[in-house]
């Protein structure tokens, strides 16, 4: 654990801007970013208490001088937890609540491509967590490009609409291609790009002008800053990146930002210049000097908002099914849909997403008015809904029975028990008395009712008075699994399961998965299907994220 010998944590109080209770604090985390031997996060504290600068009442202060010493730096402590290995640290804490810590770690490859990483930040005793996903360069990568964006485009109003209109942005998509491709071989892409200190939002319409460019997918790197201190902020961050590749991977670098001269310059300079290949952009292509490709601006107004073909033209729900990752480690955290970790992928590629959090043991009922009041709070749009387990029940009961039709244009089932499961009848009968969590969460007026909803002879009552709206499209997708590929803790189920309702998941068999058009089954366990990995079975190879991927594209292909 370091902080890159940029600054020094001995001796520095973790007492941070007065000692008003931060019981508001929101988390976000900007960005994880992982190589094999090192791991890089960036967030912010949100809602940070601003104390007044303290004022003395000392006569005698005009003659003693500014003497006093300078105010502590303001600390959070920081835990991530990866790849089974648990990392901490105490990192200061910038004016607007922003905060990076940097590890050393060993992170051994994986077969999906990627992991789960939940962060826990403690700012004056108040503790907040938030899921991200680490994405690694692939096993083959020859190399890391780097390019910076025009900050006069992305920091402007209209600067994204300028930056699609561009009469070189299709020469700039063919160096980036090249530059993805790399003289040894295919190079993954960051995209640096300065905005505004206050810019929500502005991840999914960057790379929706990204994508409408004809550039090559890559990871966006917001830096949210003022003009007078962009350089410093993309220095910074081309510094973490040739550390946190060192002795791994190049780092290539393409300017498309001319006030970003001074940086490029210091960089080439440099003692260990051969640390990053800079690629020039030829003049006799771009009409200007080496590395300083202009976006020219277009006249008159600007155009309606750019849509990429892949991208669904409805904003996407994902709805997870009862209990969730943190209801099973026993806590209830304020994030805990076990789909949220996929967030910052989606957005990056341009998908509005929501990731709504239900009660995790309640009934259908109860689930599908917070949904239905979590969507409407959110967005006038008519949306998408992907609902993994009990999560299409409370969607089906939101579009037929909460007058919801109208602002759902297709719903995506994933092992949903519409026709409901012998093991809730099964638990229900052997099990509900000895699990202690139940009956605690009982005693204190939780419900539990959504055990019982899903029993069969329950769903069927809920399919005779909750018919499918001409409106909405569904599709379903089961999961069939064999028991060699089955977590310890299904076995059990699977048994029992299998020569009741055929072919299974652990907890869902295929025939009870089936509604609407079914799109096919998936070859992983009822745990595995979900992107958070938790309690999967050790050689479990499911690619989860990449099937939840696949799903939204394919809704983007059909139009929704």
């Amino acid at each position: 654990m370091n902080t890159l010998g940029l600054v020094s944590t001995q001796g520095l109080s973790t007492a941070a801007i007065g000692a008003v209770p931060a019981t508001g604090l929101q988390l976000r985390i900007h960005d994880t970013i992982g190589s094999a031997h090192r791991l890089w996060v960036r967030g912010r504290l949100l809602d940070l208490p601003i104390d007044a600068p303290p004022q003395s009442s000392r006569w005698w202060k005009p003659w003693r001088g500014n003497n006093q010493l300078p105010a502590a730096i303001p600390l959070v402590h920081i835990q991530t937890q990866v790849a089974g290995k648990s990392l901490e640290a105490n990192v200061p804490l910038g004016p607007h609540g922003e905060f990076e810590a940097t590890f050393d770690i060993d992170l051994p490859p994986t077969r999906r491509g990627w992991r789960v990483a939940r962060n826990q930040v403690t700012h004056l005793g108040t503790k907040r967590e938030a899921c991200g996903l680490v994405l690694t360069p692939p096993a083959d990568a020859a190399g890391v490009a780097v390019v910076i964006l025009p900050r006069s485009e992305t920091m402007g109003a209209d600067g994204l609409q300028r930056l699609a209109q561009s009469p070189v942005a299709a020469l700039l998509a063919e160096r980036i291609q090249g530059l993805q491709r790399g003289p040894g071989g295919r190079q993954p892409i960051f995209y640096v790009a300065c905005v505004p200190p206050a810019s929500d939002g502005i991840q999914a319409e960057l790379a929706l002008a990204l994508t409408a460019l004809g550039w090559p997918h890559g990871r966006i790197i917001l830096l949210p800053t003022v003009p007078g201190q962009a350089n410093g902020e993309i220095a910074a961050v081309i510094d973490r990146l040739r550390w946190l590749f060192a002795g791994e991977l190049e780092l290539s670098l393409l300017n498309v930002d001319p006030a970003a001269q001074d940086v490029v310059d210091n960089l080439t300079a440099a003692a260990d210049r051969t640390a990053v290949r800079t690629v020039a952009a030829p003049a006799s292509e771009l009409g200007r000097p080496a590395f300083l490709p202009v976006i020219a601006r277009a006249r008159g107004p600007a155009s309606r908002p750019i849509r990429a073909g892949h991208v669904t033209r409805h904003p996407l729900v994902f709805c997870h099914g009862m209990l969730a990752c943190s209801m099973l480690r026993m806590q209830l955290s304020r994030d805990f849909n076990y789909f949220s970790g996929m967030g910052r992928l989606l957005e990056e590629r341009g998908f509005r997403v929501l990731f709504p959090r239900v009660t995790p043991t309640g009934g259908v009922v109860e689930r599908a008015r917070q949904l239905r009041d979590q969507i409407r709070s959110w967005t006038d749009e008519p949306v998408n809904i992907v609902a993994h387990s009990m999560g299409g029940l409370d969607a089906r009961y939101l579009i037929s029975r909460l007058d919801m039709a109208d602002r759902v244009r297709s719903l995506t089932t994933v092992a949903t028990p519409h026709l409901g499961s012998y093991m809730a009848d099964w638990f229900l009968a052997n099990f509900r008395q000895r699990v202690p969590l139940l009956l605690a969460l009982e005693a204190v007026g939780v419900s539990v009712d959504g055990f019982g909803d899903c029993r069969p002879a329950i769903c069927r009552a809920f399919n005779s008075t909750t018919p499918d709206m001409p409106q909405v499209r569904y599709f379903s997708y089961g999961g069939d699994v064999p028991l060699a590929r089955v977590t310890p803790m299904l076995r059990r189920a699977w048994d029992l399961l299998t020569p009741l309702e055929g072919p299974n998941d652990g907890l869902v068999s295929v025939k009870s998965a089936r509604w609407g058009e079914h799109l096919g089954n998936v070859c992983a366990d009822h745990f595995a299907q979900t992107p958070d990995g938790l309690f999967i079975h050790p050689e479990e190879d499911f690619d989860a994220l990449g099937f939840f991927l696949s799903v939204v594209d394919d809704l983007a292909r059909r139009g929704f």
